[in-house]
């Protein structure tokens, strides 16, 4: 689980305390208000970073994220990345006649693998999010020897036609996914600069959260 954490150094808790000193729990409400305030822009901010490096809809990646809110009890934030792996066809894939292809980062080309098809699955074969039953697909056995990529009936009508289904179609099906969004967020060239930028923006956030209330209090 990744999650850029949301600070505030001693130096400054210390200044905000003692501007805010005559305020009942001024510095705590300034904290928690800027920490919040921040989280809530730093999850948008990931979110477009995320849609940058991955060929997936800013959407589907925000569903994988979220935002623990700081309060009075516990003065601290974080927004987390979590989840399952994403299904890959959520990655542009495409059909053809040798296989499906795929892209999963923005700045890589399109790679085909082999002897897999898009096709429904059934029962728990939705993906993580519920969105689609839809997904790629691959059998199990030795695909350097699979003819061509094709989906044959399943349940009853399967069963129905089962003698008349080449060997090489009935090996266990395997769904095939892409990395987890935590994963791609957990990179130093991502979390680095997020995290950087989260720092600044709560300081700058905090600042006009303790402008504010002395401007409240003195009237």
């Amino acid at each position: 689980m990744t999650e850029p954490m949301i600070k505030i150094n001693k130096s400054d808790l210390a200044d905000v305390e003692s501007l805010l000193s005559d305020v009942k729990n001024g510095a705590t409400k300034a904290m928690v208000t800027a920490i919040n305030t921040t989280a809530k822009t730093t999850k948008v901010q990931v979110r477009k970073r995320l849609a940058k490096e991955l060929n997936l809809k800013a959407k589907r990646i925000g569903q994988d994220l979220s935002v623990e809110k700081a309060n009075y009890s516990k003065v601290s934030g974080a927004v987390r990345a979590t989840g399952e792996p994403v299904g890959l066809v959520q990655f542009g894939a495409r059909q053809t006649q040798r296989g499906v292809t795929t892209k999963v980062l923005k700045s890589s080309s399109r790679s085909l693998l082999k002897h897999a098809f898009i096709a429904k699955g059934k029962g728990k074969s939705s993906s993580a999010d519920g969105s689609t039953k839809t997904h790629v697909w691959w059998r199990s056995g030795d695909r350097s020897k699979l003819p061509a990529p094709k989906r044959f009936p399943t349940g009853k009508r399967a069963m129905a036609n089962w003698d008349n289904i080449p060997r090489d179609y009935k090996y266990p099906l395997e769904r095939l996914t892409g990395p987890r969004i935590e994963d791609i967020l957990a990179k130093p060239q991502i979390i680095g600069p997020v995290q950087a930028n989260a720092g600044n923006l709560l300081t700058q956030n905090l600042a006009k959260k303790v402008v504010d209330i002395l401007r409240r209090h003195r009237g």
